[in-house]
């Protein structure tokens, strides 16, 4: 889910929280009366300043039926913030050499078709580029289960492109779903193997994998939406066909430590990391100024820059953000489809944090 442009220029000012409140039982009672007040099913979120996480916490049920308390192991999905670690995977592939950005699809993938407008490289997958088109109609909601990424990507293979591909900005899940299928052409392992080894090892993340619904993972809260003021059970899809733009069950504190790892160069280069964060451009054009690779980017008016992906699907709300010139980062992971107070929460989390700086 691409935020709206209201949202990348959010300016709600950070509330400034006094010494007391920085106390890890206010953080969470905060959250817990966030949860009562607006009638959420549960949050699960985490404070990481300067490398370390500070905070984490959890309130409500991520089962109100069986009235299951969640935890911070609690699983939730993640949405399209499961790109950012897609976008960390295939940088990293290209460090190793298995993978050129520069390379055109068919290269790895010699049946993939050409369309008209043009061939589609590595690197306009991952720039949104491409010219591949968005989900249609009651694509969002698959119940298709897809054993590899390839046979997902029959879904738009022959749909044509939007663009001749490097020339505009789209975003699309679905070019990620190619970029998946690029990885498991080029290594000969599947997606999850390579994210594991080369992403969720070296950071550390114990709890986060891909929602295979052959494998049910235990402990993943159950999927909520709103209807009016009442909260009901979302529908349970099958998110095989976009494994890599969204498809990825975590905590927040497995987020926050991919994060740090990040940023400090454990996962890829200082200078991979840096390209993340550089507006995506066309022969020095630019052609979004608040995308990066895998991240939004935009610059606070008081705190400088910041970098974030939101997540939104059937059962989930997610948002990862970072104030990373006032280290300041936090995470955020909800059972409940659009939650429409996700940024006023979020916002009062980082305000704990940047307290915890003075």
């Amino acid at each position: 889910m691409k935020p709206t442009f209201l949202f990348l220029f959010i300016s709600i000012a950070l509330s400034k929280p006094s010494p007391a409140q920085t106390s890890q039982d206010t953080i969470t009672t905060y959250l817990e009366n966030a949860v009562s007040e607006y009638n959420i099913p549960s949050i699960s979120a985490g404070i990481l300043v300067d490398g370390e996480i500070i905070w984490s916490g959890a309130a409500g049920f991520s089962d109100r039926e069986e009235q299951v308390e969640t935890t911070g192991e609690t699983l939730y999905r993640i949405g399209s913030i499961s790109k950012v670690l897609t976008t960390a995977l295939v940088l990293r592939l290209a460090e190793t050499g298995q993978i050129d950005l520069q390379d055109f699809v068919q290269k790895y993938i010699p049946d993939y078709p050409v369309d008209k407008k043009g061939p589609i490289k590595v690197i306009h997958l991952l720039s949104h580029t491409s010219g591949i088109d968005h989900y249609r109609g009651k694509e969002t909601r698959s119940f298709i289960h897809y054993d590899n990424l390839r046979d997902a990507s029959r879904i738009f293979e022959n749909r044509k492109l939007t663009f001749v591909p490097g020339t505009k900005y789209r975003y699309t899940s679905y070019g990620f779903t190619l970029l998946g299928a690029v990885i498991e052409a080029a290594t000969g392992k599947s997606y999850e193997s390579n994210l594991k080894a080369l992403v969720l090892d070296p950071a550390g993340m114990r709890n986060t994998f891909i929602e295979d619904r052959t494998d049910p993972k235990s402990g993943q809260a159950a999927l909520y939406k709103k209807k009016g003021n009442e909260i009901i059970r979302d529908v349970d899809n099958d998110l095989s066909n976009i494994y890599p733009a969204g498809g990825l069950l975590s905590t927040a504190s497995d987020l926050l430590l991919f994060y740090e790892a990040w940023r400090n160069g454990k996962l890829i280069s200082k200078e991979n990391v840096q390209k993340m964060l550089d507006a995506v451009e066309n022969n020095g054009q630019v052609l979004d100024e608040n995308a990066g690779l895998g991240w939004n980017i935009w610059k606070h008016n008081k705190h400088g820059w910041v970098c974030h992906r939101i997540g939104g699907q059937s059962g989930t709300s997610a948002l990862l953000i970072s104030y990373r010139e006032q280290g300041v980062t936090v995470a955020l992971l909800s059972n409940q489809a659009v939650l429409d107070p996700i940024w006023e929460i979020t916002n009062t989390l980082i305000g704990f944090g940047l307290d915890h700086k003075e």
